[in-house]
C-alpha cells in the first residue's frame, strides 16, 4: 500500500528511486488525497512520518525525472492547504512538525496562515513559538520584528522569555560594525533584563553581557578573549534557559502520553524545577 510505503520511507532516507516509486504507482491527485489522510489522522507519529515524506520528496524528488511534475506543483497542491489546517491542531506536536515542514519546503504562500497561527498560538503555546518565528524569518516575513515585539508586552511570562530564544534562530549579526540585526538583539535583550520575572532577567543579562562581550573583544588576543570570555560564563550564565526548560517540560509532556498543556501546568512545571535547585 502506498500509505505504508510512505510511512516507512525512514527506511530509504533520501532515496530518489523510492519516490519515483510512489509517485508512478498512482495519480498526483489520488497521492495528494493519500498525503492528505494520513496528515489528518490525528496521530502525531503518522503525521510526523508522512511530514517527513513531504519534506524529503520536495527538497530530494525532483533529482528524479519521474517526480519532477509532482514537485514543481507542490506548492498549489490540497496537501499545503491541509499543513495550513493543521497548525491550528491542539496536539502540540503536530503543530511543531507542520510548522518545521511548511519552513523546510519553502511554502512561502503559507505566510498568512503562519501569521494567523501566531496570534493564536502565542499566550498558549510558547514553547513553540521560537520555531515558529524562525520559520517565518527564513520564509521571508516582514513583521517579524513586530512579532518579537508582541511577544514582549504579554502577560505570560513563557510568551516574553521565548523572545530570547526566538532571537537565536536569526544569525549572521556582525558584531564588529553593530549591523541591524546586531542592533536588534542588543535592544531586545537590554528591555528584557529589566522583565519583572527573574528567570527573564537572567538568560537576558547573560545574552547582553555576551552581545557586549563580541562588540568590545574582537580585537583582543586570542588568549585574553578566552579569559574573559571564562569570566563572563562564571558570573552571567544563568541555571535556567528557555530552551533548556523546552526540551525538559516536551520531554515530559511526551512521556507522560500528552498532546497538548495548558500554560498553568507548564508555569507549575518550571516552578517544581526551579524550586529543586534551590
Amino acid at each position: 500500500m502506498i500509505e505504508n510505503s510512505i510511512l516507512h520511507y525512514l527506511d530509504s532516507l533520501q532515496n530518489i528511486d523510492y519516490f519515483g516509486g510512489i509517485v508512478n504507482s498512482v495519480s498526483d491527485v489520488e497521492l495528494c488525497n493519500i498525503i492528505n489522510e494520513l496528515l489528518q489522522s490525528e496521530n502525531d507519529e503518522t503525521v510526523s512520518l508522512t511530514c517527513l515524506f513531504i519534506r524529503d520528496l520536495v527538497l530530494f524528488g525532483s533529482r528524479n525525472p519521474d517526480c519532477e511534475k509532482f514537485c514543481q506543483g507542490y506548492s498549489d497542491s490540497s496537501i499545503v492547504k491541509t499543513l495550513e489546517q493543521l497548525l491550528f491542531s491542539p496536539n502540540h506536536f503536530i503543530c511543531q512538525t507542520v510548522v518545521y515542514t511548511l519552513g523546510k519546503i519553502c511554502s512561502y504562500g503559507s505566510l498568512p496562515m503562519l501569521n494567523q497561527a501566531f496570534s493564536a498560538l502565542r499566550d498558549i503555546d510558547p514553547i513553540l513559538l521560537p520555531r515558529l518565528i524562525g520559520e517565518m524569518g527564513w520564509l521571508g516575513t516582514e513583521n517579524f520584528w513586530a512579532l518579537l515585539e508582541s511577544m514582549t508586552t504579554s502577560p505570560v511570562y513563557m510568551t516574553r522569555w521565548a523572545v530570547i530564544d526566538a532571537l537565536s534562530q536569526f544569525v549572521g549579526d556582525d558584531a564588529r560594525v553593530q549591523d541591524e540585526l546586531f542592533q536588534r538583539k542588543f535592544r531586545f535583550t537590554e528591555q528584557l533584563r529589566r522583565d519583572s520575572n527573574i528567570l527573564i532577567q537572567s538568560e537576558a543579562e547573560y545574552e547582553y553581557q555576551f552581545l557586549k562581550f563580541r562588540s568590545e573583544t574582537y580585537h583582543l588576543p586570542k588568549a585574553e578573549r578566552k579569559k574573559k570570555r571564562k569570566d563572563l560564563e562564571r558570573h552571567y550564565k544563568p541555571t535556567f534557559c528557555f530552551a533548556n526548560i523546552s526540551i525538559a517540560f516536551t520531554n515530559y509532556v511526551y512521556t507522560e502520553g500528552l498532546r497538548q498543556y495548558s500554560v498553568g501546568e507548564l508555569e507549575a512545571f518550571i516552578s517544581n524545577m526551579t524550586q529543586a535547585y534551590s
